[in-house]
């Protein structure tokens, strides 16, 4: 069962992604295994740093520059439990 900080940080995820960077999204083929990179969501490198960006100052926590890139290895699911695991905050 999902808690309501995983719930409101994978909204927040989704319409970051389709509304702010107008990246259109099949809500019915997303799942938390679907990739944020290549061959799933399909975000290219200059916006998974934006999202990133966008997730540090929406819930108060740190990527180091040096896990920017492992994020688009990742699936929906591993960076929703990612950004918890650095102390998000609603």
């Amino acid at each position: 069962m999902q808690t309501t900080l995983e719930k409101e940080i994978r909204q927040f995820v989704l319409s970051t992604i389709s509304d702010d960077m107008n990246h259109p999204l099949d809500a019915d083929t997303i799942t938390d295994d679907s990739p944020l990179g290549t061959g799933g969501i399909d975000i290219d490198s200059l916006s998974l740093i934006e999202l990133v960006l966008r997730i540090e100052r929406r819930f108060g926590v740190k990527f180091p520059d040096t896990d920017f890139e492992p994020v688009g290895a990742m699936n929906l699911g591993d960076l929703v439990d990612d950004v918890i695991k650095r102390g998000a905050t609603a």
